[in-house]
């Protein structure tokens, strides 16, 4: 890029100036405009130069400044917008050649896909200076006549557009491009330079050769290959179609995830041993999927980075607000209203509207989310389930978002209506605060408000030209459509490692650069099966098939193999959901020997290579990720009971125990789809309560009747706690937990007829009535027995837990996980209950499991000795001890199961895979 800047100031600056403005410059992507900017600016105040800069653009935004449109060009939305109604205009027979069942008439949204896919056709044959008719001959030719009758009706379609397009006061660009080329009227005032553009599209070239000597081509190449390229610096396919490429075998490394090609960079980064700054190096960025992992190894060893291409306005703020009102006006579901509910803007917006209700509650979100996890309701009808006061409060919550979303956006309207109501919704929900330019966060909230502002702005001119009506939600989804690719350019940083993408890679300067994602599928990309436009056909027409996509990234490869100080190429063996991966073809552009031994180190065995300390400004590699989960502060006061159940999770792990105990935290949020198994349990454990609480029907020796209270009692259940508006899994979910209630009361018939009889059914025990002496001082234990039972002719007493867990587990397999150790205690600290219970004498544990497999259903008596029970008693003592000392530190690594609640806050499997083994200096 340097000797590019340097050759453009020597041959338009003079001795006191650098006037470049009468330039066209012309690079393949707006990154690489940038840069040459920042060069020639850098470069001009070294020279002492005053300087006017050139026009700097990319390939496929250069032929409009090559001639003068006497119409209007149609923006993106027009011209769908003109594809929709050529299609609906067009004699249905002609439609049915290419659409076997077209969307009813009156349903514009219904033809977007459509339309949209035509436009892309349209616009990369166009690139190509061709039209559908061109298409139709072609096809005719191959002896295709199937196809041409196709290609015939879609022509049509095409006219049509054009028509419409034109009845509008507009023009097409693609068809304004090509009467540009027949008129001969392309013309520049200036000149033209060509910087590093190997593929420039057929269309752009049939212009610059009109413009005779005012185009000039700067190639990046040694002069030894001229013959590779042609007189506007475009490749010469046959040329590069086998051509060899030295690649430094050493620098080629193939790694498994993508977690571990992140790795692998910060790897390669510690093998340059500080010899280049953060402006030095580079990442090339195949694969955008890869980009998260990057960003977050970056960030976990401090080293700042820069994705070069910019933010997808699709992941801004009014973006994503737009689509979660989009979303609510169509579904109306309970998730909808919670998306919606808790986007940033619209839970400011809330908080203020709502600031004044009475008996108003601060935190909104988690009143839904827990609503949601109470109710699992899937739509809102406006019935609520819960108290009165959740009833109240949740109310005025909709119906405050539904003044706003559905007074705005509600019914049908034509699409310039729609664009006038979608800016007052935004200024109402984002307008009340006046944004900064210079803060990162509010530039781009600003620029993606300009994206929207202009598509909206676009609608807005179609008055009385696209009358159709359209409803809310299906307005807002085609204007977000038409910006969710449009980019937000980052801010500079200048330790900032960039991260490009391949396209952008050749006129990069950086001497040290490392490649991502060099696989195949990605470098070269490919064309797979294409229904209107198959590989015989685009070899054909001339179009970009996917020898032409491997010729211009062999060119690209060939320039950063020759252009580099150092060159890491990374090549992953599988995708994030595990699919297998192929490497480059480009790295087989050698001869068979090293074909052969390249296959055999992708394909075998051979592992990753070994990790290397990182160098400074980076952490230094490491097994477990840096990260510290936040120390423990001792207990407001002294924990003098706990429940039962609270042992377990101590021994788990004391930092868990402490964060959900001490603490008092839990996971709370709405994306549940079904009822998970404590929900499930807890469902199954009401009922059997509400049964074992009748003593008529607790006393039953009678199946069938048990059956019906069990029946009746878990209707009630669900109606009362889910409604009618539940989602559709609780309900085959209540089913399967009708069937093991329905086994429950085959057993519990046979073993009532044995003289077993229920003396207490959710028993709580709380207060102090049962002390756990340790160390001479009492730990109150509190706890809710399921059941206890007793034998009415010997007096036997057993208190019973429910289990609902799919697998019949005894309760030495869930309490012990040897004979010496033990990982719960539940069972054995009930007898410590047996004061409160008003029992005297022996007392017997066990489980009565409902479990997936109906014929397990029964009870599971434990067999535990005093021996056993005693050292029950002793780890529960040491637990005591522990908690009395305030022993909570550290997390257990790996993590227990089932403790992902806690994960983010203690670190687990953040980053996505293990991290270097060695410790820094």
């Amino acid at each position: 890029m340097w000797t590019s800047a340097e050759w453009l100031l020597a041959h338009q600056g003079s001795a006191s100036d650098a006037d470049l403005g009468r330039l066209i410059v012309v690079l393949p992507g707006r990154r690489a405009g940038r840069r040459l900017l920042e060069i020639l600016v850098q470069e001009s105040e070294r020279r002492g130069l005053a300087l006017v800069p050139p026009q700097i653009v990319t390939v496929g935004s250069l032929p409009e400044l090559l001639y003068d449109a006497p119409t209007a060009p149609a923006g993106a939305l027009a011209a769908e917008l003109a594809w929709l109604a050529a299609l609906r205009a067009i004699d249905p027979e002609l439609l049915r050649r290419f659409v076997a069942e077209p969307p009813p008439h009156d349903e514009p949204p219904r033809w977007l896909g459509l339309a949209e896919l035509l436009g892309r056709l349209h616009a990369e044959l166009g690139g190509h200076a061709l039209r559908f008719a061109d298409v139709a001959c072609c096809v005719r030719q191959i002896g295709d006549f199937g196809e041409d009758r196709r290609w015939e009706a879609l022509a049509e379609v095409q006219e049509c557009y054009l028509r419409t397009l034109a009845a509008w006061g507009l023009a097409d660009v693609q068809a304004a491009r090509l009467d540009a080329i027949r008129r001969h009227a392309c013309r520049v005032e200036g000149f033209v330079v060509l910087l590093g553009t190997a593929d420039v599209l057929p269309v752009a070239r049939r212009m610059l050769e009109q413009l005779a000597d005012r185009v000039t081509a700067l190639v990046h190449a040694p002069a030894a290959l001229a013959e590779r390229f042609d007189a506007f610096g475009c490749l010469v396919p046959a040329t590069w179609r086998d051509a060899p490429i030295e690649l430094p075998e050493a620098r080629i490394e193939v790694v498994d995830g993508p977690a571990d090609q992140a790795t692998a960079v910060l790897r390669t980064i510690a093998s340059y041993d500080g010899r280049f700054s953060a402006e030095d190096i580079a990442v090339g960025v195949s694969d955008a999927k890869l980009v998260p992992y990057l960003e977050q190894r970056f960030e976990q060893f401090g080293s700042p980075s820069r994705h070069a291409d910019g933010l997808p306005l699709s992941r801004t703020a009014p973006y994503k607000l737009l689509a979660a009102v989009a979303d609510y006006l169509e579904g109306g579901r309970y998730v909808d209203l919670a998306a919606l509910a808790r986007h940033p803007d619209m839970e400011s917006w809330l908080s203020a509207k709502l600031a004044g209700y009475e008996g108003a509650v601060g935190d909104w979100l988690t009143e839904l989310d827990r609503y949601y996890s109470q109710h699992l309701q899937a739509r809102l009808t406006g019935h609520w389930l819960g108290p009165p006061r959740v009833r109240r409060q949740l109310g005025h919550l909709r119906t405050t978002i539904d003044g706003e979303v559905h007074g705005k956006l509600s019914g049908e309207r034509p699409l310039a209506e729609w664009a006038e109501k979608t800016v007052e919704l935004l200024i109402e929900i984002l307008g009340r605060e006046q944004l900064d330019r210079n803060h990162p966060g509010e530039r781009i909230v600003l620029e993606a408000c300009e994206g929207l502002h202009r598509v909206l702005v676009e609608a807005a001119a179609l008055k009385g030209k696209v009358d159709d009506a359209w409803r809310g939600a299906d307005a807002l989804r085609l204007f977000l459509r038409l910006v969710e690719s449009d980019l937000i350019a980052p801010l500079q940083h200048e330790a900032a490692i960039e991260m490009l993408g391949w396209l952008e890679l050749p006129l990069d300067d950086a001497p040290a650069l490392i490649v991502t994602g060099f696989n195949d599928g990605v470098v070269p990309t490919s064309v797979g099966a294409d229904q209107f436009l198959p590989g015989e056909v685009r070899r054909k027409l001339g179009l970009n098939d996917n020898e032409r996509r491997y010729v211009r990234d062999a060119y690209a490869l060939a320039v950063l193999a020759a252009s580099r100080q150092e060159l890491t190429l990374v090549a992953g063996r599988r995708t994030s959901e595990g699919d297998p991966l192929t490497p480059s073809r480009l790295l087989f552009a050698c001869d068979q020997r090293t074909i052969a031994r390249r296959t055999l180190r992708f394909f075998g065995r051979e592992g990753s290579p070994s990790p290397l300390a990182l160098p400074s400004g980076l952490a230094a590699g490491q097994k477990r990720s840096s990260f510290e989960a936040p120390r423990p502060r001792p207990p407001k006061r002294p924990i003098d009971s706990m429940r039962i159940t609270e042992f377990r999770d101590y021994l788990a792990c004391r930092y868990r125990y402490y964060l959900r105990h001490v603490l008092g935290l839990a996971a709370l949020d709405d994306a549940a789809e079904e009822l998970d198994p404590r929900a499930f349990g807890t469902l199954a454990h009401q009922a059997l309560s509400m049964f074992g609480s009748d003593p008529l029907a607790a006393s039953s020796t009678d199946p069938a009747a048990i059956r019906r209270r069990l029946d009746a009692a878990l209707d009630a259940i669900v109606q009362e706690q889910f409604g009618d508006d539940r989602l559709p899994a609780i309900n085959v979910q209540v089913e399967q937990l009708r069937l093991r209630l329905g086994a429950f009361a085959e057993w519990q018939a046979h073993w009532a007829a044995q003289g077993w009889r229920i003396v207490h059914a959710e028993f709580a025990v709380n207060g102090e009535t049962a002390p756990f002496d340790v160390d001479g001082e009492p730990m109150y234990l509190r706890a809710r027995v399921d059941r206890v039972d007793v034998h009415e002719a010997t007096g036997r007493h057993v208190i019973f837990d429910y289990k609902t867990s799919d697998g019949a587990k005894t309760p030495e397999q869930t309490h012990r996980k040897s004979k010496s150790q033990w990982i719960d205690l539940q069972l054995p600290l009930y007898r410590h209950l047996t004061p409160a219970l008003g029992i005297d004498g022996p007392i017997e544990l066990g489980y009565i499991v409902v479990p997936k497999d109906l014929s397990e259903t029964g009870e599971r008596l434990a067999e535990w000795t005093a021996a056993d029970l005693a050292s029950a008693d002793e780890t529960a003592a040491a637990v005591v001890r522990g908690i009395r000392r305030e022993q909570f530190y550290p997390p257990v690594s790996p993590p227990p199961d089932f403790a992902e609640e806690f994960a983010r806050i203690c670190g687990d499997a953040q980053f996505g895979g293990t991290l270097a083994d060695e410790e820094g200096p």
